[in-house]
């Protein structure tokens, strides 16, 4: 943002320099990027009057002219303009002097003609970006004078970098209370003087059916203006703040935003058709827009509209039908407050940026919504003439200056600066429009309406420490509370060390995609201003984010994927949520590539379950995976929860080819996540001594009915033998000839061992039998010969 330092100055007596201003800016939170001087920019251009004009003996378009600058001998320059005439008044760059776009006028020959300066336009002097021929000067002019002088050019333009944090600093007004708090200067009120309301206007009809939206709209009509250019001094100041100027109406309004911080429309009042109406756009309507542009709503959009048609976005751009040009003779102006998130999802959504849009969205302050209102209406009727109606006020404008209150304690904000709060800090604050309580230990606080940014205890540090002097703070370490170490958690790199790739993705996804591991039950936390639809709603799965990030490297010719992703997942209203920590992993397309051992192959189910067992092994921890059909988006016969001593943490499957074929996934896709939240503590690994008596081994070989699984079988077993057992697992399966085709045979080989003495047969046997009764009696299972 571009300010000139003369604007500054009416809002608060300044007597520093503009470099001293610049400085103290930036030590109280400003980015300041430079400094412009237009005066000094055009120093040795002076006024002179033209003498004689002749034409060029040599070029038809050139011309000889004899100027007076005051000295004692008339300049000799050669002119290729055409508008001016014996006796007029011109700029008059003499040799030597740099003008702002870097020429340096140097005495020289033109087609043989001396020439000892030039003679300028308005482009040149970086008064107008193009011009058509010289600047004329006024009659009264004083010939010798330096230009940047007579002209009252600005002694310095500061140009800002607004933090987004800091929308009651988008004004000349919001940075010259700033100065004026933190030098102990006035901060000069706008002037209370306010236009009568003619009872001859018919004040604006409006409805408003968006309240929460739109808390506050005021509306003014004006008949009778005659739009012109609005005056020289108006538009340097526009030009000199990057802005273009337009017409009269559109530049005063122009001027009241960048001067007080309040956007402000106008429509050309006879172009409407019925009374003003702001509500909610519906799905479909069009609106084009100043800039050209024709525009879609959305649902939910806010709007200004008459009876037919939507007239303009709020808070961020109007129609091009209803604009004010130089044939209006009657206008309603708006002045209003908009709810900033809206206006920032509005501007996102349809990619429209303006200067109302970014003010909007950062809050504006409410205290000033009539004062610029005020402001607009007295500098229109002056310049332009009409008359204007009383004003019509939907809204509390008091309900909305509700300032906040914050109580914080004084040695934590010192704690945290490790520096001394004086109470002189205190008045700087006060002057900013705080107003501030010392009870005590601790600051009773109440934050004025344009500040938006300050609403926590840490705030309120960041504003002494800004009044203070950031430099006052010193480069040390505050003292620091020593507290027990936090447990490094090795979830990630355990599974990176198995071989996956960590992703991270962002925790808020599409509602489409929540709904493809997720059904519907109303539980989503959904985002009040999300960046896109993409983005609408936090993750209740790490699936889909997975997926998302498995298309995005298949598709640039990745062959397989292994990946793992630590995250939290969100469940619940906002003020009732829960929140997870999961870890998740995903296996797609090839898992081993071609070699002179082995042949490529596909990733499958059990390389998943190998991955995820080593992992558990690595806590200490021993899963069961126990099939499950019931998990939305998994694939049944090839899904399972996996099982840690008595809960479930979590689940394991094959991708629905549908749900895969959706994100252009071709080859199998296979997941699983674990909630970490429900995993106990696991055994720690513990020294043993190698044993000293051997262990034995045996196989059964039973007929099981299909329908039984190996998980309930093993248990079986395990809870069969007791603490002799030191292993048990299936190591045959046969379907086919000489087996019933209800049944399958399934081989069980155990391992038995004791610490203290030599097994026997006899040992064996016991174990045996114990397991063949054990199956016969659970499962009514038949021992094969």
């Amino acid at each position: 943002m571009k300010l000139s330092f003369s604007w500054l100055k009416e809002h608060a007596p300044l007597t520093k320099t503009p470099q001293q201003v610049a400085d103290d800016l930036v030590r109280l939170g400003h980015e300041v990027e430079g400094i412009e001087l237009p005066r000094a920019a055009v120093k040795g251009v002076r006024v002179g009057q033209i003498i004689s004009i002749k034409a060029h003996p040599d070029a038809d378009k050139l011309k000889l002219l004899q100027i007076d600058i005051a000295e004692p001998e008339p300049l000799s320059i050669v002119c290729g303009a055409s508008n001016m005439g014996e006796g007029d008044k011109i700029p008059v760059a003499t040799v030597g002097t740099c003008l702002p776009n870097g020429l340096r006028i140097k005495k020289g020959k033109i087609r043989g003609q001396a020439s000892f300066g030039m003679c300028c336009s308005e482009a040149e002097l970086a008064l107008a970006e193009d011009a058509d021929g010289l600047l004329i000067l006024p009659v009264d002019a004083p010939v010798g004078a330096e230009v940047g002088e007579y002209l009252e050019l600005e002694e310095a333009i500061l140009d800002l970098d607004i933090t987004p944090n800091r929308g009651d600093c988008m004004s000349i007004r919001g940075i010259a209370r700033d100065l004026a708090a933190d030098y102990g200067l006035p901060l000069i009120e706008p002037a209370d003087e306010l236009v009568g309301a003619d009872t001859t206007v018919d004040p604006p009809k409006v409805r408003v059916s968006a309240h929460s939206d739109n808390p506050l709209y005021m509306a003014c009509r004006i008949e009778g203006i005659t739009v012109t250019d609005s005056p020289a001094w108006l538009q340097q100041r526009l030009i000199a703040a990057g802005q273009r100027p337009v017409n009269g109406v559109v530049d005063v309004l122009n001027y009241t935003m960048l001067d007080l911080g309040q956007p402000m429309h106008a429509f050309d009042a006879d172009t409407l058709q019925g009374d003003l109406h702001v509500r909610s756009a519906e799905s479909g309507e069009t609106l084009l827009a100043l800039d050209g542009r024709d525009v879609t709503l959305n649902s939910g959009d806010l709007v200004i509209a008459d009876d037919t048609n939507v007239l303009a976005l709020a808070g961020i751009m109007g129609s091009e039908a209803t604009g004010v040009t130089n044939t209006t003779t009657s206008i309603i102006l708006e002045s209003a407050a908009f709810r900033a998130a809206l206006i920032s999802t509005t501007r996102r959504t349809h990619a429209l940026v303006s200067e109302s849009s970014m003010r909007f969205e950062r809050g504006v302050d409410a205290a000033m919504i009539v004062v610029a209102m005020d402001q607009a209406v007295q500098m229109i009727v002056d310049l332009f003439g009409g008359k204007s109606s009383q004003m019509t006020v939907i809204g509390d404008q008091a309900a909305l200056i509700n300032d906040k209150q914050i109580t914080v304690n004084i040695k934590r904000i010192e704690t945290r600066l490790g520096i001394h709060i004086p109470e002189t800090a205190d008045a700087v604050l006060a002057r900013m429009g705080f107003d501030i309580q010392r009870e005590g230990g601790d600051l009773a606080i109440r934050v004025p309406s344009h500040r938006h940014d300050v609403s926590i205890a840490e705030d309120i540090s960041e504003e002494y420490a800004r009044v203070i002097g950031f430099d006052a703070i010193p480069a040390e370490l505050p003292a620091l509370t020593v507290i027990k170490a936090r447990k490094i958690d090795a979830s990630i790199s355990d599974a990176v060390a198995l071989g996956f790739v960590q992703v991270i993705n962002y925790a808020f996804i599409a509602e489409s995609e929540q709904r493809l591991f997720v059904a519907h039950d109303g539980d989503d936390l959904r985002l009040e201003n999300p960046i896109s639809e993409a983005m609408s709603v936090m993750r209740r799965s790490l699936w889909p984010s997975l997926l998302n990030t498995a298309k995005y490297n298949m598709n640039r010719q990745q062959a397989g994927m292994a990946l793992v992703e630590q995250g939290r997942i969100y469940q619940g209203p906002v003020d009732s949520h829960q929140e997870s920590n999961m870890i998740a992993w995903l296996m797609a397309g090839e898992y081993q590539t071609d070699s002179w051992y082995e042949k490529s192959r596909k990733a499958d189910f059990f390389d998943l379950k190998g991955a995820v067992e080593s992992w558990l092994d690595k806590r200490g921890l021993t899963a069961r995976f126990i099939a499950d059909d019931d998990v939305q988006g998994l694939q049944s016969g090839q899904t399972a929860k996996i099982v840690v001593g008595k809960s479930t943490v979590g689940h394991i499957g094959k991708v629905d080819g549908d749900i895969a074929g959706s994100f252009d996934l071709q080859a199998d896709v296979f997941v699983a996540s674990i909630n970490l939240d429900a995993l106990h503590a696991g055994k720690k690994a513990k020294f043993q001594p190698i044993p000293e008596f051997p262990s034995i081994e045996r196989d059964l070989v039973f007929l099981f009915d299909k329908t039984i699984s190996s998980n309930d079988i093993l248990q079986a077993v395990r809870k069969a033998v007791g603490q002799q057992l030191i292993d048990a697992r299936i190591f045959d399966l046969y379907e086919g000839k000489g087996v019933p085709e209800s049944k399958r045979s399934l081989g069980i080989r155990f391992s038995l061992q004791d610490a203290k003495r030599t097994l026997v047969q006899e040992d064996s046997d016991q174990a045996m039998q114990a397991i063949i009764d054990a199956i016969a009696k659970k499962f009514g299972a038949e021992l094969r010969g």
